[in-house]
């Protein structure tokens, strides 16, 4: 979780501007689970909705390091996902 929400905060930050690149260093970088397809995959596979809901309950019971940041809560406001817009740009 704290892997999947530090990836949305390079993404919020402009440090990441394509999900790929994320998911691909999650996983090879940091050992995300492969299976998830990396940790941007993981929130789009699970809904920024429930994704969200699960870190502010984490973040209730854990603390401040489960927060989520705010890109999370405007996508799930608007059922937005990391790869909405993924490879649009590139063809």
């Amino acid at each position: 979780m704290v892997q999947a929400l530090e990836a949305a905060r390079t993404v919020e930050e402009g440090v990441i501007t394509d999900p790929r690149e994320a998911d691909v260093g999650s996983i090879l970088g940091f050992g995300f689970a492969p299976f998830t397809g990396g940790a941007l995959s993981y929130i789009d596979g699970m809904g920024a909705k429930a994704f969200l809901a699960l870190a502010r309950s984490l973040e209730a019971t854990h603390g401040p390091r489960f927060a989520p940041p705010r890109i999370l809560v405007e996508m799930a406001e608007t059922g937005g996902r990391f790869y909405a817009q993924a490879g649009k740009s590139a063809a």
